[in-house]
């Protein structure tokens, strides 16, 4: 390669090749250097043809150099720094060491209920009257000079109701004719209730039994059915039992057995 050629590649390689970033100085520099000499100097050693491969050798060395100044500063400064430690991952936290803020939701007022109303105090139940009454008689058995009823009382009313004490009772034929009456006997056989009486409740549709034997009757022939009358106690009416059906009273009147007054009574009440 002539030297001529040779100047031309380098002046290409610092103009058109070089980094757009090399400075203004170095390239007004490299530009004033002439391209040829003088006629008649004598030309540097360093001017001598020299083979292609050398030549290129140094275009490619002073390219390096110029990136290398370029580079340089940037380089500097990670030269002697510590490395910039990686940010380390902690272990995961656990759920027992980290609290996690629940929402604190604050628990709805419950709706006020109002307190119930107490119960005004229920009536007291009052004594049963013949108007809460239903008396039958299921069945007649006869015994020596006497006769025996069985009676159950109901109360067909819609309020409970009590039975307590002795009513007054009657043997009465279909004329209402009294045939014996426990009044005879004197104040015990009157409606009366003592402080040893139990009392009975009794529920609406509830019922009572007891037995009532009549003995010792002498007068007319009486006119049958028969039925007996209870007086109740403190003046609470009278209650009819009948018979009831399917029940005769041919059994009912008893037969007279001597010149003594006859004589009605009761067992007292169960259930």
């Amino acid at each position: 390669m002539s030297d001529e050629r040779f100047d031309q590649d380098l002046r290409s390689v610092l103009q058109d090749d070089a980094p757009r970033d090399v400075p203004d100085e170095l390239r007004r520099e490299v530009a004033d250097i002439p391209s040829t000499y003088p006629a008649g100097r004598a030309r540097p050693i360093w001017r001598q043809p020299i083979p292609l491969w050398i030549g290129g050798l140094a275009a490619a060395a002073l390219v390096i150099a110029i990136g290398v100044w370029r580079l340089g500063p940037l380089l500097s400064t990670d030269v002697g720094a510590s490395p910039t430690p990686l940010p380390t991952v902690g272990p995961s936290a656990t759920a027992s060491s980290v609290a996690i803020a629940s929402p604190s939701i604050a628990p709805s007022a419950s709706p006020s209920v109002a307190p119930s109303p107490s119960p005004s105090s229920s009536p007291a139940v009052v004594a049963c009257v013949a108007a809460d009454l239903e008396a039958r008689i299921l069945g007649w058995q006869g015994a020596a000079g006497s006769r025996i009823a069985d009676v159950e009382i109901n109360n067909t009313s819609a309020r409970p109701c009590l039975v307590r004490g002795t009513p007054g009772l009657q043997l009465v034929d279909a004329n209402d004719v009294v045939l014996l009456d426990s009044a005879t006997a004197g104040p015990s056989g009157q409606a009366h209730a003592a402080p040893p009486d139990p009392s009975f409740e009794l529920a609406p549709g509830g019922h009572l039994r007891t037995e009532v034997q009549a003995s010792n009757y002498c007068g007319p022939n009486a006119t049958l059915p028969i039925h007996i009358d209870f007086d109740l106690p403190a003046g609470g009416g009278k209650v009819k039992a009948t018979p009831a059906s399917g029940v005769s009273s041919d059994e009912a009147v008893p037969p007279c057995m001597g010149s003594t007054a006859g004589t009605i009574a009761m067992n007292g009440w169960r259930k």
